[in-house]
């Protein structure tokens, strides 16, 4: 008989550097976490939650894996099919099938591959659930873990429903008109399930399962609610030794990417259930290796490959294609907020693989900090990533490009993306193109990222009713607040005026102001030469910063040569909708074909830089 976790795992454990591995088994994409030193005899797999909650715990599940490898065990953590990074789309056949199947596999490949004797499985949200289907599937499995699990597949369905309509209503408050989903889908922020996998979703009930699915059973939730008690005496009734415990957390783990934070007292409590022994020092360090030559992801159109580059700095997955496009730059895409390298909706793995199909080849990485690239320093937040450090980080993306064979780039970014793809334009050689989604400011000029950050649709908000003689009358009336539009409007008009006086300055006094650093950026790019697009949603937030520094619409930039302006109704600005998706990758699409592949780019003429200034400050 097997020793119980808390005998196998009490003894001391002393930090040692740990090492995360990236690597693909049966067309799923992963990162193997390896304990350092002994032979691990348990093993962990952990169970994604689906969709937006999946971007949102990101971080906080590589940090789990983290410190369960620092206790000696070793994680296998995984994206099923048609999700993450792993082959096939979210709308192909069976998923609910190929997503249980998937974690039998991992669970094989994991044993194979460390030759643990004991095996766990840990799921989050939907993750737990289908773990908790997984495991009683498989058999033999000796631990499972259930962080709040989805208990009935049909209350899970209109939870999903409930937050779609919710978002929607706050895009059509905004006049927003989006495109509809996919007729008979479900789901929300860019996610859906398909018809087949509702069908089985809808069975779901882990309160009806026949056989127990593990010998001991964990189960978290926010609260001790009436439902996960019964599932927990239902599991007991199956022969599973069975513990309630309380996941206070919530609220700081499953919310937007940018601000999520690691459930510190709940994995604490997961760490204690396995066993794991206190470490006698702080959680050591962890050394990203590069994967096997045989770790990759096959796919119609071409092939994805892990990389880990700069010393094990950072992390992504290059799309190379079967057919490639002579001549063609290949294309580098960094993150969105907190997002990791997938994108909203799964965006950017469904660009790249389109581009794959068009003969591009493509990079998409985390910069330091997000994703699965190393942090810089332990304290590390949002705002100092892309305040201090994402160029840097972008900058070595290109640099790995050129060094794989591919003497130019086009950048591509959403939001603080489209911020980091323009300043990396304007610092490297090999920059070619730019094309920038929703740019919602030009320079970093504080704190933009932080939770109570002024909201990206405030202005919109403003803007639109100033011209409402509704909003004037219930303003004049008092029935509206209009301490917040002062505030609002001061904070409009302030920009405007700075941005006027600063031209003023610098044409005087060769001052350096904060409009003169947008003009110089643009000046940059057009005297480089680089073709640049900046892409907005008809409403977005952008156009206020747009509007301040080159006009409405930013008309001024019509006398540049390179750079343009395209707004592009149905767009929301994290492209959760479908269409606003399909239609950003069609642009994108025209972009690479007329400015790039097909056009040459013009040769700088000794007067042009002359006659862009001027043209700039007017």
């Amino acid at each position: 008989m097997q020793r119980e976790p808390e005998v196998a795992l009490r003894r001391p454990i002393t930090p040692a550097q740990l090492t995360m591995t990236p690597v693909t088994f049966g067309g799923c994409f992963g990162w193997l976490h390896r304990p350092a030193g002994t032979q691990p005899e348990t093993g962990v797999v952990l169970c994604n939650p689906f969709g937006y909650e999946a971007l949102c715990t990101y971080r906080g599940w590589r940090d789990l894996a983290d410190r369960l490898a620092a206790r000696g065990i070793a994680v296998l953590r995984f994206d099923y099919p048609g999700t993450g990074d792993s082959s096939g789309n979210e709308d192909g056949p069976q998923r609910m099938r190929a997503w249980l199947d998937s974690i039998e596999a991992a669970a094989l490949w994991l044993r194979a591959e460390t030759a643990v004797t004991r095996l766990s499985l840990c799921g989050l949200r939907f993750g737990a659930t289908l773990a908790a289907l997984a495991a009683e599937q498989m058999g033999g499995v000796d631990d499972l873990v259930l962080l709040m699990p989805v208990s009935s597949g049909k209350g899970y369905m209109r939870e999903l429903e409930l937050q779609h309509q919710s978002w929607l209503s706050s895009q059509q408050a905004l006049g927003l008109s989006l495109g509809d989903e996919a007729a008979n889908t479900v789901g929300a922020h860019g996610f859906r399930l398909y018809p087949d996998t509702l069908e089985a979703l809808a069975k779901v009930d882990l309160e009806r399962t026949t056989q127990s699915p593990a010998r001991r059973v964990l189960l978290q939730d926010l609260n001790e609610n009436a439902r996960l008690k019964r599932v927990a005496a239902h599991y007991q009734t199956l022969g599973a030794s069975t513990d309630l415990q309380f996941f206070g957390e919530y609220g700081k783990f499953l919310v937007n990417p940018s601000y999520s934070e690691t459930p510190d007292q709940a994995f604490a409590s997961v760490l204690e259930w396995f066993g794991a022994a206190a470490l006698t020092g702080p959680e050591p360090p962890v050394a990203m290796l590069a994967g096997a030559t045989t770790a990759q992801i096959d796919f119609a159109h071409g092939r994805e490959t892990p990389v880990v580059f700069e010393g094990g700095g950072y992390a992504g997955v290059f799309c190379q294609p079967r057919r490639a496009c002579e001549g063609a730059p290949a294309v580098l895409f960094v993150n969105t907020g907190g997002v990791h390298r997938i994108g909203d909706g799964r965006f950017t793995v469904l660009m790249t693989r389109y581009l794959a199909a068009k003969g591009i080849a493509s990079l998409r990485m985390d910069l330091s900090g997000l994703g699965d690239s190393q942090r810089r320093d332990a304290a590390l937040s949002l705002d100092k990533v892309y305040a201090q450090y994402a160029l840097a980080d972008a900058k070595a993306g290109v640099d790995w490009l050129v060094a794989a064979g591919y003497p130019e780039t086009v950048m591509f970014g959403v939001c603080t993306g489209a911020y980091v793809s323009l300043h990396t334009a304007q610092a490297h050689p090999a920059v070619v193109g730019c094309a920038a989604v929703n740019l919602p400011f030009f320079t970093w000029d504080g704190a933009q990222t932080r939770p109570g950050a002024r909201h990206m649709a405030a202005s919109v908000v403003y803007r639109r009713a100033m011209r409402d003689p509704r909003k004037w009358l219930r303003l004049l009336t008092g029935q509206a607040n209009g301490r917040t539009i002062a505030i609002e409007l001061a904070r409009r008009l302030g920009a405007r005026l700075s941005s006027r006086v600063g031209k003023g300055l610098e044409w005087v006094l060769g001052q350096r102001t904060p409009g003169g650093v947008v003009r110089r950026l643009v000046l940059d790019l057009e005297r480089k030469g680089v073709q640049t697009s900046l892409i907005y949603g008809s409403l977005d937030e952008g156009l206020d910063a747009l509007e301040i520094h080159f006009g409405p619409r930013g008309n001024r930039l019509d006398r540049l040569n390179n750079i343009d302006v395209k707004l592009i109704d149905k767009v929301d600005h994290a492209l959760f909708s479908q269409s606003a998706r399909h239609v950003v990758m069609a642009q994108f699409d025209r972009f690479l074909r007329e400015r790039i592949l097909n056009a040459r780019r013009p040769a700088a003429v000794p007067d042009h830089g002359l006659r862009v200034a001027q043209a700039l400050r007017r």
